[in-house]
């Protein structure tokens, strides 16, 4: 018979076993570190000003290009197609853009938080939650947008292009949760060359709609290219780790709810704004005709690039200010200030630029039918550089965490918006509809910035003097240009270059707040302490 201890097996005593039981789980704890220090991207990102200020260089000239591009490919559609299909097509995108309204819910906000994270598995999971809810809020945009056109009995040709065009929702949802991904690591070099490579694409489509078939149903298709071949660079560069940390393989569900219960205040807030930005189209189209709608869209292709300079220069601030608050507090305020004057600036530069221009730029552009469009544009150009200054207040709120009143200030601009274009639109057509639009639009610029003043335990946030500065720069080199233009027969385009750059060049040169120029702060210098 074999013993036993023939085999030389030591029988193991409990002690022994309790020793080699916590090695092992030392061991597991170790590798379980290691692999979470693998995922791509830093554990604590180094944001700065400086990275910043180059964000926002790099997505200022990108989407400068792409407005470009943009205003080309609108000019192609509006020069091939019938005054009613244009408003047909400048409709159908209008709704599109009010979608955002379920497909955004102010959730990337709140999500940006929490990438600028110092734990990299939890970005990792928070990522892949945040990108699989938009996925499940484009889809649901898309049957809204298709359900709306369908159950109000627009023409056959509206259903079946939105049925077409609403592919974009699907597709840029998601797509804009990879951008919230770069932009908590203040890499947008990427997302800046995905839009320009998309907007390319969009280009060159619509040159070959309008060359082959241009009808509504082919015109809308270049959108949705536009926002494929972006989504795929961005996708790309995810995969390198450039953004951060790369997305989970498991899609933590649960997460949802508490992204959606947190962001719950700006949700509501940006869907009362993105209503109130976009109600004035579809009240005009009930209220008025097509034609109406086309003639008072082509403001907003002016309108929308002072939006898009103000999403470039805020996105990359937003980040610092996360970052900063609550820890640094003195450069929290001279970053919102530091913004506040850029845009003030760009505003005036463009009020300054725009306004004796407008007839003139409309119809070298779009033909002499819409020149009858320069009031309206004006007035949607005004409101647009209050709008920049809003969307940097409602920033310096939620970074601050201060944006529950959101809700409040955004629903009495709503509803103040709906009575006036109510009103005014039967008497002005689109005149009234745009009169409604800037005045909304100041409305809520006061109303943010009180709210910013009385609720943030920060002094000197608001730059009055600056402000005022530009200003009355602003209003008398405006009324100079007109003069030359309309009254001494000076050319438009010398005044439309003139303009900005004394505005610009005026307002450098002004030694405000003890001695430092309002501009000084758009070059690069050492960190504030």
């Amino acid at each position: 018979m074999t013993n036993r201890n023939s085999t030389g097996t030591e029988p193991v005593s409990p002690r022994e076993f309790a020793e080699l039981r916590q090695a092992a789980i030392d061991k597991f704890e170790k590798e379980r570190r290691e692999r979470e220090t693998k995922i791509h991207g830093p554990a604590a990102p180094d944001l700065t000003a400086n990275d910043a200020r180059r964000s926002t260089a790099i997505m200022l000239g990108s989407r400068i290009a792409v407005a470009a591009m943009g205003w080309t490919g609108s000019v192609l559609i509006a020069r091939s197609i019938s005054p009613d299909e244009f408003g047909q097509f400048s409709l159908i995108f209008g709704l599109l853009g009010l979608l955002s309204v379920v497909t955004d819910l102010g959730v990337g906000r709140v999500v940006l938080a929490k990438l600028v994270e110092c734990n990299p598995w939890e970005v990792s999971l928070v990522t892949t939650a945040f990108i699989s809810l938009r996925v499940a809020l484009g889809l649901f945009g898309y049957i809204v947008a298709v359900g709306y056109v369908w159950i109000l009995r627009y023409p056959a040709e509206v259903v079946e292009a939105t049925a077409v065009a609403g592919l974009v929702v699907v597709v840029a949802t998601p797509s804009h949760a990879l951008s919230v991904m770069y932009q908590s690591r203040l890499r947008m070099t990427y997302v800046a060359i995905a839009e320009g490579v998309g907007q390319l694409a969009q280009l060159v489509a619509t040159i070959v709609a309008v060359l082959w078939q241009p009808i509504l149903l082919v015109l809308v298709i270049p959108a949705v290219i536009n926002e494929v071949v972006a989504a795929v660079v961005k996708v790309r560069g995810v995969r390198k780790g450039v953004a951060g940390p790369r997305p989970s393989s498991r899609a933590q569900f649960r997460r949802w709810r508490e992204m959606l219960i947190e962001a719950i205040p700006l949700s509501i807030g940006f869907a009362l704004v993105t209503l109130l930005s976009k109600v004035d189209v579809l009240l005009l189209g009930k209220l008025d005709t097509f034609d109406s709608v086309g003639l008072y869209t082509i403001g907003y292709k002016f309108a929308d690039l002072l939006q898009i300079v103000a999403i470039t220069v805020v996105t990359p601030v937003t980040t610092l200010l996360v970052s900063y608050w609550p820890d640094s507090v003195a450069v929290f305020r001279e970053r919102s200030r530091e913004t506040f004057i850029v845009l003030t600036v760009l505003g005036s530069a463009s009020i300054a630029a725009f306004w004796p221009a407008a007839t003139g730029v409309l119809t070298f552009l779009y033909g002499e039918r819409f020149a009858i469009a320069g009031t309206s544009t004006r007035l949607l150009v005004l409101g647009a550089c209050f709008s920049m200054l809003t969307q940097l207040g409602l920033m310096i709120l939620v970074a601050s965490g201060r944006h529950r009143i959101y809700p409040w200030i955004a629903l009495g601009g709503l509803l103040f918006n709906i009575v006036v274009n109510i009103v005014l639109i039967p008497r002005m057509s689109f005149n009234g509809a745009a009169v409604a639009t800037v005045s909304t639009e100041l409305l809520l610029f006061v109303a943010i910035w009180v709210v910013v003043r009385q609720s943030l335990p920060v002094h000197r946030m608001f730059p009055m003097l600056p402000l005022g500065a530009a200003v009355a720069l602003c209003a008398v080199v405006t009324v100079a240009g007109t003069i030359c233009v309309e009254r001494l027969g000076v050319p438009w385009p010398v005044v439309s270059v003139l303009a900005p750059l004394g505005t610009v060049g005026i307002y450098a040169l002004v030694s405000l707040a003890g001695g430092k120029s309002p501009l000084a702060m758009v070059k690069p210098d050492r960190e504030v302490k």
